[in-house]
C-alpha cells in the first residue's frame, strides 16, 4: 500500500501524537510505502529519509533559545494545514491523518476525493468543552463545530484508548462500528536492551511543556517535598510555550530543577530507568504514552484522574501506578511521597507495571494498524464496486 501520514508533530520533536506515527510507520514502511508530512523543524531538512519512511517538511517551526516556540501555535498548525492540501497530490490508498489541527481533516477528505485514498483519522483526545476553557472565544465557538463534524470524514477512527472512543461516539457522534481503539505503544526491545541503575529519589516528567500538562503544579509538589527529602531531584524534559514560566516559577520558590531539550529516544531510556517516578500531572491526555514507557522502564508512574482523561486506561491505581484525584500540588506531593517511602508498594506497582505493558509493543500495534488499514481499503473497493 502506499501510505500517507500527515501530523504536525514528528520526531525530532518530541511528542506522544508523533511519536506514534513514527513507531508504526518506521514498521509498515518494511512492506508498504510511507510518506510523512510534518512541520520542518528550522535545522532539518525538508526533505529527508528516516528508517525507510521518504519525510516531507513544510511550514516553519522556531524554537527560541528558551524553548518556546516563536509563532503563534493556532497559526502554525493552520499554515501547515494549508502547506499539506497544496504539497499531498501523490495517488496514495491510505491517508492517516493526526488529529491535532482541525484543518488537517479536511485537507486529508479533500485529497482523499481526488486520489480514492481511504481516510483514517487518529484521535488521541477529545476537546469538546475544552475548546472554550482552552481557545478564546474567537477560535473556541468554530473549533467547538468543527471537531463535531469531523468524524464524518473518515472511512474509519482511530481512537488510542476507551476512553477516547467513548467520547468520541457519544460527544463527536462517530459510527462505533466505524471506530476502532489501537492504543499507542512502547518499543519493549529498547528497555530490555537498556542497563541502568535506579537513582533513589530521581523525579522524572518528559512531555510538553504546555498549560494542561500541570508541569507549574509538579514543581510546586517537589518544593513541598524537598522540605523532608533533600536529597531528590527534579528533571523535567521537553519544550514549549510554558518553559520560561517554569524557569521563572522555579528560580522564585528558590529551587534547583533540572531542565532539559527534547534527547535522543536513547537517552530518554536511560533517563526513564534510572528514576525513581515519572510523573505526569496533565489534566487532558488520550493516554499518555509516557505513561507506559515508564512501565517498561520499571519505573512506577503517578498521573492525574482527570474527568475524560484517558490516563485510566493505561494506569490502574495500586496495581501498576498511582493516580493522584486532581491536580493539585498536595495530591500529587502524596503519591510521590507514596513512593518514596513504601518499599512493598512501589516493589509491586514495578512489577505490574511490567507485566501489564507488554501487549502495548509497538510491533503489536503497528500490526493491528495495517489490518484496519487493509480492512477500510476493502470496504472501499466494494463500495466502488456496488456491494453495499
Amino acid at each position: 500500500m502506499k501510505i500517507a501520514m500527515v501530523t504536525a508533530w514528528f520526531p525530532p520533536i518530541i511528542v506522544g501524537s508523533g511519536n506514534r506515527f513514527y513507531e508504526i510507520g518506521k514498521r509498515l514502511a518494511r512492506k508498504h510505502e510511507i510518506d510523512v508530512y510534518t512541520l520542518r523543524v528550522d535545522w532539518h531538512a525538508r526533505e529527508e529519509m528516516m528508517d525507510g519512511m521518504h519525510i516531507h517538511r513544510y511550514g516553519r517551526f522556531n524554537i527560541s533559545k528558551s524553548g518556546s516556540i516563536e509563532e503563534s501555535y493556532h497559526l502554525l498548525k493552520l499554515r501547515f494545514s494549508l502547506d499539506v492540501v497544496r504539497k499531498l497530490s501523490r495517488n496514495f490508498d491510505i491517508i492517516d491523518c493526526n488529529i491535532v489541527s482541525k484543518v488537517l481533516p479536511f485537507a486529508s477528505y479533500l485529497l482523499s476525493k481526488i486520489s480514492g485514498a481511504s481516510v483514517i483519522l487518529t484521535w488521541h483526545e477529545i476537546w469538546h468543552m475544552q475548546n472554550f476553557k482552552v481557545l478564546n472565544p474567537m477560535l473556541a465557538l468554530p473549533a467547538f463545530f468543527i471537531e463535531l463534524f469531523i468524524p464524518r470524514l473518515a472511512d474509519v477512527n482511530i481512537a488510542v484508548s476507551g476512553t477516547t472512543k467513548r467520547r468520541l461516539v457519544s460527544l463527536l457522534g462517530a459510527d462505533p462500528k466505524k471506530t476502532h481503539v489501537i492504543p499507542n505503544g512502547v518499543d519493549m526491545k529498547k528497555f530490555r536492551d537498556t542497563s541502568v541503575e535506579k537513582k533513589y529519589g530521581r523525579i522524572l516528567y518528559i512531555g510538553r511543556l504546555e498549560s494542561h500538562k500541570r508541569v507549574d503544579t509538579l514543581i510546586r509538589a517537589y518544593r513541598r517535598l524537598k522540605r523532608g527529602y533533600a536529597d531528590i531531584e527534579l528533571i523535567i524534559v521537553g519544550t514549549g510555550s510554558q518553559k520560561p514560566h517554569l524557569k521563572a516559577l522555579s528560580r522564585e520558590l528558590n529551587l534547583e530543577v533540572e531542565f532539559l531539550e527534547p534527547l535522543p529516544y536513547e537517552r530518554l531510556v536511560e533517563l526513564m530507568k534510572s528514576a525513581w517516578v515519572l510523573v505526569l500531572p496533565s489534566v487532558r491526555e488520550g493516554q499518555g504514552i509516557v505513561l507506559l514507557e515508564a512501565m517498561a522502564a520499571g519505573t512506577p508512574p503517578v498521573a492525574v484522574n482527570a474527568p475524560g482523561s484517558g490516563v485510566v486506561d493505561a494506569v490502574t491505581d495500586g496495581y501498576n501506578g498511582l493516580l493522584a484525584p486532581s491536580a493539585g500540588e498536595r495530591e500529587l506531593e502524596s503519591a510521590i511521597e507514596r513512593l518514596l517511602t513504601n518499599e512493598d508498594l512501589y516493589e509491586r506497582l514495578r512489577k505490574n507495571g511490567l507485566e501489564f505493558v507488554k501487549k502495548y509493543d509497538w510491533e503489536v500495534v503497528a500490526k493491528r494498524t495495517e489490518e484496519v488499514y487493509e480492512q477500510a481499503q476493502a470496504a472501499r473497493a466494494r463500495a466502488k464496486k456496488g456491494g453495499f
